[in-house]
């Protein structure tokens, strides 16, 4: 009989996160963050030349309806949290990595 192979969990959030890294890295070189910000240029391009027509045909300015505002605050305790961690790995690889270039500089001087 042959024995059951546990999975092992380690191995699949490393695949899991190898995979999103993946996906990042797939959506940043294709260009879909570059498309997103010419969009929005485009649309500030828009709103000039709107401007720029209604004050050559007198038409009342109001502010409003030139600009665009689409910040949406995304944060909660989880986004919390995941900053608060990945501040505190960082200063942790940061201060590892010192640490091993200075025993390493001790070694050859």
């Amino acid at each position: 009989m042959k024995k059951k192979h546990k999975p092992n969990w380690f191995f699949r959030c490393l695949y899991l996160l190898f995979f999103i890294f993946i996906s990042l890295y797939i959506a940043l070189e294709s260009g879909y963050y570059e498309s997103k910000i010419a969009k929005k240029t485009a649309l500030t391009e828009e709103s000039i030349k709107k401007f720029e027509n209604d004050i050559k045909e007198g038409n009342p300015i109001d502010l409003d309806s030139y600009t665009f505002e689409n910040h949406q605050d995304y944060s909660n305790n989880t986004t919390s949290a995941a900053i608060f961690i990945g501040e505190k790995v960082e200063k942790f690889m940061s201060s590892g990595i010192n640490e091993i270039f200075n025993l390493l500089k001790s070694l050859v001087s």
